[in-house]
């Protein structure tokens, strides 16, 4: 008999982070980021060394096209006002899901009956496929752009949840390298009244099986069990000789560091500042005392205390006072939230499993903002049908504020809010994914809890439970389901902060 031969396989790991820019352009040659060639080009093109390049941006290669307007990378940064290189392209998805989902888990609210939940997930997730204009779409910036300029032109006629589709978006725009596009609103009036009937019969649709869904039709029975494992392929190999042989500290980690390597966040400054006006005679003493008195009633005033500075505009409560029409001085103070990004990685991994957009909000934050600032969101969404309260984040409203005066109202460039607001449709989106989020994290947290009681169980038992659902009405091995079920039990425990220990 031969000697049995042991092979042994040798893997170089590359370190992210000390590889050279060229180094990494053979690692990562179908993406794009602040490393490649073309990036370097441009920003010498255009004479300068900021940039903000996204992560859409860099996972795509550099000779990518946009679907809509047809230009390729190099024909789509363009420079901000701020002299930053923007380099950004973003999903653009169908609104008309959001708007179907709600309607069908109207009818179909989450049951007692763990079958049912899992029929009603499965049949949920295929009816979608039916319901949808268009596919989830990378375009770049400006279409997109383009595509939120129009219906807020169009706000009073279009219907909620309606979305132009990639093709429809090129019907109306007029194009040019490295510039905005322009918007003919008649033809975006036009693309809409064509698809109208459409959107209004996938509504009615949607409605109509939900309903049926809920009276017990289109079941399909699912498989007991885990998933039968297929012949293995070669790549699930490689993938595991190579995880053994990295680092621990590196493992899972490449894709991230790559990313790390790629994207760049400047900070685009993209108003200019307004002219300022002279400075005002600011209350006495006695007058301010007057106001703070009468303020003390309010929470807002209370909870921010005699050091405070507007997050804004960096105006103390004194300086915010000004003079109304009638004469008398007058100050008050808002509170807003702030959302913020999901900086979890194995969080952020988890939520892409439902997120349709490319921002993850994790968390938010109440801010106290001077009443001024707060008007600019009011004003503009009383200039703008279609605008909401968090179309304007708090860097935008610092930006668009400037050198704040004290005792005055803002001068605003509502025209260039506008921009910003509309600009920011990604994350309306991602506050409308996060609070999906909580809606699904909550129900989870119900479920156990209410089997706990019913069926004298667990904790552990009861989540079992939710994790075969997940896996069965997603189509994913058992213990999968059980570890995103202990996820989304954790995150109900960090995003209302229950008492319960989860265990």
């Amino acid at each position: 008999m031969s000697e049995a031969k042991h092979i042994e396989v040798t893997i170089r790991v590359p370190v992210i982070d000390s590889l050279s820019d060229d180094e990494l352009s053979e690692i990562a040659h179908m993406r794009d980021g602040r490393w490649s060639a073309q990036t370097k080009a441009l920003l010498e093109q255009f004479g300068t060394t900021k940039l903000d390049l996204n992560s859409s941006w860099a996972s795509t290669w550099t000779g990518w096209c946009c679907p809509c307007c047809r230009r390729e990378k190099p024909q789509i940064a363009r420079m901000s006002s701020g002299s930053v290189l923007l380099c950004r392209l973003e999903y653009h998805h169908d609104h008309i899901l959001d708007l179907a989902k709600r309607i069908y888990r109207k009818h179909n609210p989450p049951s007692e009956d763990q079958e049912i939940n899992i029929q009603v997930s499965r049949a949920k997730d295929a009816l979608m496929l039916f319901i949808e204009r268009f596919e989830r779409t990378l375009i770049c910036m400006d279409c997109n752009l383009a595509e939120g300029r129009a219906k807020v032109e169009l706000a009073t006629e279009v219907a909620g949840g309606f979305t132009f589709t990639p093709s429809e978006i090129a019907t109306f725009i007029t194009v040019a390298p490295n510039r905005v596009h322009e918007v003919d609103v008649e033809k975006a009036r036009l693309a809409w009244l064509a698809a109208k009937d459409d959107f209004a019969d996938r509504i009615d649709f949607t409605a109509r099986m939900a309903q049926r869904i809920a009276s017990g039709r289109h079941r399909r029975e699912v498989a007991l069990g885990e998933r039968v494992h297929r012949q293995t392929q070669d790549r699930d190999v490689i993938y595991r000789l190579f995880a053994t042989a990295m680092p621990s500290s590196y493992r899972h980690q490449l894709g991230m560091r790559i990313e790390m390597r790629s994207v760049s966040n400047d900070g685009a400054g993209r108003s200019q500042k307004p002219k300022r006006r002279p400075r005002v005679q600011p209350p006495t003493d006695a007058e301010f005392a007057d106001v703070d008195t009468a303020q003390q009633e309010t929470k807002t005033w209370a909870l921010a205390d005699s050091d405070w500075l507007c997050p804004c505009c960096a105006r103390s409560k004194r300086e915010i006072c000004r003079k109304s029409k009638r004469g008398f001085w007058t100050a008050r103070i808002h509170r807003i939230v702030e959302y913020l990004p999901e900086d979890d990685e194995g969080s952020l991994a988890r939520r892409r499993i439902d997120a349709a957009g490319e921002i993850i909000i994790g968390s938010y934050r109440q801010v106290l903002i001077c009443h001024d600032c707060r008007n600019v969101v009011s004003e503009l969404q009383r200039r703008r049908a279609g605008l909401g309260e968090q179309s304007l984040t708090l860097d935008d409203l610092r930006e668009l504020v400037g050198d704040a005066v004290p005792h005055s109202p803002h001068e605003i460039d509502f025209e260039t809010a506008t921009d910003m607001a509309i600009a920011n449709a990604p994350l309306i989106e991602a506050i409308e994914d996060y609070e999906n989020h909580c809606s699904r994290v909550i129900e989870a947290f119900a479920a156990v809890k209410r089997m706990m009681e019913a069926m004298s169980w667990p904790w552990s038992e009861a989540r079992d439970c939710i994790g075969y659902e997940l896996a069965k009405a997603n189509g994913w091995e058992l213990d999968d389901g059980a570890a995103h079920a202990d996820w989304l039990l954790k995150e109900a425990q960090r995003i209302f902060d229950f008492e319960e220990t989860i265990s």
